[in-house]
């Protein structure tokens, strides 16, 4: 999931400053050994961040832990949009930040050689759920990162313009939807607004038809990289250009214009009824209509409504640079921003969604409410993109956009997928 905001739509450095001198910690207790930069006279701890939801209440977060720090001053590069070449680019410069999140799984690997290992902090561990550390955790068991917040992810359908069509059940088959697409065509309504120009949401729309429920993501991974799995051998694969087809009929005229935010938009006002999003974008969708009356569609993949699919998973992890001039005061706001009761009201009431961390706060989100049913009832898988090998989505994004022009068939765009899988 990339993340965006109204107010961010291309990467913006946040920069919340502050006032005196080094010392207490997020409890309130003297910590951090760190020196003051010389210059200055005060420390300046560089956070890279790919979220853009609930930058509100990350702005207060930050700055009440630079209250209770005087001295510290905390820079948050907020890069929601091109997030791992402009990551990429500052590890490649040596301009390492103190503090970044990536996604979990392939993405973060790569970065856990500059990560700090946190596998002896029982007492910070023991925070979290333990599910949500097993995304942190290297080939050895080591918990090289800490977890963010579970995301769930799927259709999205606005239950006012179903009743309006007089939907009264959810579709559960590729037939059920394109009956429902027919019956919101014939009362003026757009079934679909897809954000087809965003190629990491059709790379995660993908995944649903990837998905052999027996064998769960990482059994369809493993499969994939021995070759014991080929995309044209896949039970559900074909009926994801037919999903495709229907988002094109059913569609604004020109599918690969719509971005993320005209998507959510057209959703949150009535201008849509289906999007395919993750809950990640509660805040957003609040911001455009506080009112709009959305949940959960598990997506239809097939003929059989058993195969439907709501994907969750603890995606996104954030590392500490083990090599920090700050290296304490790094943890320490670590610590902070994913386990206090301000990191908790960021996440359960800015964001909307529930943390990794142990949590009795209340989770504002509706749409993270609506999926938790579904979790509590084990009827969720977990996510595929984000153990594809590096560079998937470079490749497969585009083909299916170039399906959706009729610049490539279902046979070559399936080849892309198999010939763009190349295990690292």
């Amino acid at each position: 999931m990339k993340k965006k905001t109204l107010a961010v739509l291309m990467t913006a450095t946040l920069t919340v400053s502050c006032l005196a001198a080094c010392g207490n910690s997020s409890d309130g207790s003297k910590g951090s050994d760190d020196k003051k930069d010389a210059d200055s006279g005060e420390i300046t701890l560089q956070v890279f961040d790919a979220h853009a939801y609930g930058l509100d209440e990350y702005a207060e977060m930050a700055k009440k832990f630079e209250e209770s720090h005087p001295g510290v001053k905390i820079e948050v590069q907020h890069a929601s949009n091109d997030t791992n070449t402009l990551l990429q680019s500052r590890i490649n410069s040596g301009d390492i930040p103190d503090v970044f999140d990536v996604e979990s799984g392939t993405a973060a690997q790569k970065y856990y050689e500059y990560a700090y290992d946190w596998s002896d902090e029982k007492e910070i561990l023991d925070k979290f759920k333990e599910t949500a550390l097993d995304t942190g955790k290297n080939e050895e068991g080591k918990v090289m990162s800490l977890p963010w917040t579970y995301e769930n992810m799927g259709l999205i359908y606005n239950k006012d313009l179903f009743e309006k069509a007089g939907i009264t059940e959810l579709p559960e088959t590729m037939d059920e939807l394109e009956e429902a697409c027919k019956k919101l065509d014939a009362e003026g309504i757009t079934a679909f607004a897809l954000p087809a120009k965003e190629t990491w949401v059709l790379q995660q729309l993908a995944t649903h038809f990837m998905m052999d429920k027996s064998l769960d993501a990482e059994g369809v991974v493993e499969k994939l990289n021995s070759g014991d799995l080929k995309f044209e051998d896949m039970k559900n694969f074909q009926n994801l250009f037919r999903f495709l087809d229907l988002a094109v009929k059913y569609g604004p005229d020109k599918p690969l214009e719509i971005d993320w935010e005209t998507s959510e938009n057209m959703l949150a006002n009535n201008e849509a009824a289906i999007i395919h999003m993750g809950d990640w974008c509660q805040s957003t969708l609040d911001s455009f209509n506080p009112d709009a009356n959305l949940a959960f569609l598990p997506c239809p993949v097939s003929d059989n409504a058993d195969d439907v699919t709501l994907l969750s998973s603890c995606n996104w992890t954030y590392i500490v640079n083990k090599d920090s001039e700050h290296l304490e005061l790094a943890k320490e706001y670590l610590e902070y921003i994913l386990t206090s009761e301000e990191g908790q009201k960021w996440m359960c009431d800015g964001v909307g969604a529930v943390p990794g961390v142990k949590t009795e706060m209340e989770v504002k989100g509706a749409l993270a409410n609506d999926a938790s049913a579904y979790v509590e009832e084990d009827k969720t898988n977990g996510w595929i993109h984000t153990i594809e090998p590096n560079g998937y989505v470079d490749i497969v994004g585009p083909a299916m956009q170039a399906y959706m022009t009729g610049d490539m068939t279902a046979e070559q765009v399936t080849e892309e997928f198999q010939n763009g899988w190349v295990v690292q």
